[in-house]
């Protein structure tokens, strides 16, 4: 029998670990228990040995799962799953309340974001500043409303304050950041409650890192953060 092209086996695998991950995520397989077996999962999903085997392995990178001989495959503690991958982000926003997902994606901005513009201020390169610079222009070309391009020129900004900061573990949670972002702006770029001081303060944040005062950048993008805050709490009076 030929076998599956790559690229299908590939989204094959990848529907089958969120499927498995889905079901961890929403209590069906809670921490502590022992997955079915593997010829119960395969009668279940359908799949091959291969695929479903390439799937579990996947969700062992997430540090959802466990696999031991003779004992089978369980469901780690909570504690120990990868919460910031990617995917998991992805995957948790199918199971749970949106605006819990935000709340903690918006915690985890706080707590990282007005840092890192105090960093970027004291070790930003010219380049980075004139990087930022573009990203901010492309903010404020949309004369009538948001656009796409606008829209990935704000993620854009606060990826390169990350990497700005010269601290590497913080550009690391770029695609954590990223998240946080646009699921906000999904949420925010409803006109009935846009704020168009957002690109001001923004552009405050910036002005603070081109003048290399961390403290000011610090303070701003905090201001920044707030305001997102209040859109966000806005949007859910409209729902």
């Amino acid at each position: 029998m030929q076998d599956v092209a790559p690229q299908l086996r590939g989204n094959l695998k990848s529907a089958v670990a969120e499927t498995i991950a889905l079901r961890i995520l929403d209590g069906t397989y809670p921490p502590g228990t022992t997955l079915p077996t593997e010829v119960d999962l395969l009668a279940d999903l359908g799949v091959s040995r291969t695929c479903l085997r390439e799937a579990l392995q996947t969700l062992v990178g997430k540090g959802l799962i466990t696999s031991r001989p003779k004992h089978g495959t369980s469901v780690r503690p909570a504690v120990d799953w990868n919460y910031l991958d990617d995917q998991m982000l992805h995957w948790r926003r199918k199971v749970v309340p949106q605006h819990q997902i935000l709340d903690e994606l918006l915690s985890i901005r706080d707590l990282v974001e007005p840092e890192a513009a105090a960093l970027s201020a004291e070790h930003a390169s010219p380049q980075d500043l004139a990087d930022l610079r573009e990203a901010l222009e492309t903010m404020s070309s949309a004369a009538g409303g948001r656009t796409q391009a606008t829209l990935d020129a704000d993620v854009r900004f606060h990826r390169l304050l990350l990497a700005a900061s010269g601290n590497a573990l913080m550009s690391g949670l770029g695609a954590c950041i990223e998240n946080a972002l646009r699921a906000s702006i999904v949420v925010t770029s409803d006109p009935r409650i846009t704020d168009p001081i957002a690109l001001d303060q923004h552009r405050l944040v910036l002005e603070a890192v081109e003048a290399g005062d961390a403290d000011r950048a610090r303070a701003q993008m905090r201001k920044l953060i707030d305001m997102t805050r209040v859109l966000l709490q806005r949007a859910r009076t409209l729902t």
